[in-house]
């Protein structure tokens, strides 16, 4: 009888809000109990590559919590040895689709960008950020970009030169007027 009750007690604790996320396709869709456990951003290398992105948001959940709800069958997987991990995306159009590591077995990453709706967690972290690009945008300032609507864009730092007092010289310098030429 009281593991009945802790059963029906974590069974309720269980969220019955769902939210589904989706690939470019649509061949899979997967679920995810709400809200998510948690979200970040990784700036490696490897989801770099397997994004084609300067950084890629995702979400983790427990295992138990997500679930391929369409397409188990369009799902392709990339065992990495050296990280220990597995990547799976979409076998008809390429999107990323889980992130499972070998030494978090019961957890499951998987890219933000696959909701529409709100998972229940902002990506307030961030992971690798030493493997930050330089041509990463970082929050910068944009502006409109004239003439192309729906397009900003970060304008360029003003590139001054240093000071030589060399440079200075043509200050002191005396420049005969055009005027005095032409009285002459």
């Amino acid at each position: 009888m009281k593991l009945e009750s802790v059963n029906k007690r974590a069974t309720s604790n269980l969220s019955d809000r769902r939210v589904s996320g989706r690939c470019l396709c649509g061949a899979v869709e997967l679920e995810i109990d709400f809200p998510a456990f948690w979200a970040w951003h990784d700036h490696s290398a490897a989801s770099r590559r397997a994004h084609g992105a300067a950084y890629a948001p995702y979400i983790g959940c427990w295992r138990k919590h997500a679930r391929v709800a369409k397409g188990r069958k369009s799902i392709a997987r990339f065992e990495d040895a050296t990280t220990e991990s597995t990547r799976s995306f979409c076998s008809r159009c390429g999107t990323p689709l889980l992130y499972e590591r070998k030494r978090s077995p019961h957890m499951v990453d998987i890219p933000r960008a696959l909701f529409t709706g709100r998972t229940g967690r902002e990506p307030r972290y961030h992971v690798a950020i030493e493997e930050l690009q330089d041509w990463a945008y970082t929050g910068n300032r944009l502006v409109p970009l004239t003439g192309h609507p729906g397009i900003v864009w970060e304008r360029p730092k003003s590139r001054r030169r240093p000071r030589d007092d060399d440079d200075l010289e043509f200050l002191h310098r005396r420049v005969p007027s055009v005027r005095a030429r032409i009285v002459r």
